[in-house]
């Protein structure tokens, strides 16, 4: 394993798809920077176009590269988090180095980086969404895990994402745990990003609701909305323009008076013209624990 000259935050998983990573690296991003770092995430860029070792999609400033070169989740951070920067790549390393040397010390986010063993890391954050049933901890092919339960060991904290009362935390005990709640907090529309609605704003009304997730359910029932069609896809999935046609088509027939879509799925629809309105279901993760946490994310200042 590999050092950089500055503080490497890790937040992963050992199950694969659906654990919440992203809006908490989204979290402790705005939390760092509010604490007056500057900030970066380097990722692997999964589901992008582009083979470059180094794509800088955001410089803090301005989002600079779409889906194409920089892949859904990087791109959908760079416009989520005002400030932060945004960087992928297979080698983290590489690209810690390129970014540091572009735009200067910044402390590091490794996206989904618990299994990239290659880079040293100060923190080791890992998340387990507290709806997978207990049949789901057992190893693939079996269950969702990427590597055994007994790994947790090399981890700093764990995170429990969808934290909601009762649930045991038995299978990951011996760490310390933070509990983390995700929430919907407005819908944006894509074709103008002024117009932002509360979250409520289609309570008991008609919507259709595109998810192209691990966990599309998951989307479906934090609405506040009566969902009249569901489209979902593999997660990463590519929308293409015949395919949103057909989901307005169908949005319509069932009497859908919008098209809800997660920040994955918006930056994929970028530039798409419907005749319904489509919102992109803006959510943020709350540390419940956020004061503990904290204690674990005290670096100089660069």
């Amino acid at each position: 394993a590999k050092t950089l000259p500055v503080p490497v935050v890790s937040v992963g998983n050992l199950t694969v798809g659906g654990s919440g990573k992203t809006p908490l690296v989204a979290a402790l991003a705005r939390e760092l920077l509010a604490q007056g770092h500057r900030v970066a995430v380097l990722s692997r860029g999964y589901g992008r176009e582009s083979s470059a070792p180094y794509v800088l999609v955001s410089d803090g400033e301005r989002v600079l590269r779409g889906v194409r070169d920089g892949g859904d989740e990087p791109v959908e951070l760079a416009r989520a988090v005002r400030g932060l920067a945004v960087a992928v790549g297979a080698d983290r390393y590489e690209v810690g180095q390129r970014l540091l040397a572009e735009l200067g010390p910044h402390i590091l986010l490794l996206d989904d980086g618990f299994q990239h063993r290659g880079l040293v890391r100060d923190v080791d954050l890992v998340c387990f969404d507290c709806s997978e049933p207990p049949s789901s901890w057992r190893l693939l092919p079996a269950g969702r895990l990427r590597e055994p339960l007994s790994s947790v060991a090399r981890a700093d904290a764990v995170i429990l994402t969808g934290w909601r009362d009762g649930v045991p935390p038995e299978l990951v005990s011996g760490r310390p745990l933070f509990r983390a709640d995700t929430r919907v907090v407005e819908l944006i529309r894509l074709s103008d990003a002024e117009e932002r609605l509360r979250p409520d704003a289609f309570h008991d009304q008609p919507v259709a609701v595109a998810a192209a997730l691990a966990r599309p359910e998951r989307v479906k029932g934090s609405l506040d909305a009566r969902v009249v069609h569901f489209a979902t896809r593999r997660d990463h999935h590519r929308w293409r323009a015949h395919e949103v046609a057909a989901l307005t088509a169908a949005s319509e027939r069932a009497g859908a008076k919008a098209i809800l879509v997660t920040g994955k799925d918006a930056v994929k629809m970028d530039g798409m013209e419907t005749s319904l309105p489509i919102y992109r279901i803006a959510v943020e993760t709350q540390v419940l624990d956020a004061a503990a946490l904290r204690k674990l994310l005290v670096f100089p200042t660069l």
